[in-house]
């Protein structure tokens, strides 16, 4: 009997964990209602390159530090605009360093320093990283 006893709450918790695992919908239940929807955001979005905004997120990066943040910034916006926020973000704005000091890149293209706007300098919707680098003159 008193075995019987002992056995009782197990025998009512694992009743109770059954019970409950009935009432959870199965994960393969679930997947043609994720595929339909998935189709749908797919076929609604479609980007094929190129600026179609007018206010995009583009990383600001001192590779040479590994530092970087994140700027919104629209087509008009100056490089110059970008270099003297894109130091202050990083705490690179120093009074005594002149903004002609540091150059700045596209990240994909470091040949040739930016300059203008940064529309005018390849600017794209998604993906558009630039890179400052020290360059004491």
């Amino acid at each position: 009997m008193v075995c019987r006893v002992r056995m009782l709450p197990a025998v009512v918790l694992m009743a109770i964990c059954a019970a409950c695992l009935n009432f959870l919908p199965a994960f393969v239940g679930m997947q043609p209602a994720l595929r339909a929807s998935r189709n749908q955001v797919a076929m609604q979005v479609e980007w094929h390159g190129g600026l179609n905004r007018n206010v995009v997120e583009v990383f600001f990066t001192a590779p040479a530090q590994g530092e970087r943040t994140r700027m919104v910034v629209t087509p008009d916006t100056t490089i110059d605009q970008i270099l003297k926020d894109g130091r202050k973000l990083l705490g690179f704005d120093q009074e005594w360093i002149p903004d002609s000091d540091f150059t700045l890149y596209n990240g994909e293209d470091e040949n040739t320093p930016l300059k203008g706007t940064i529309g005018e300098c390849g600017l794209v919707d998604f993906g558009y990283e630039v890179h400052m680098y020290f360059t004491p003159k």
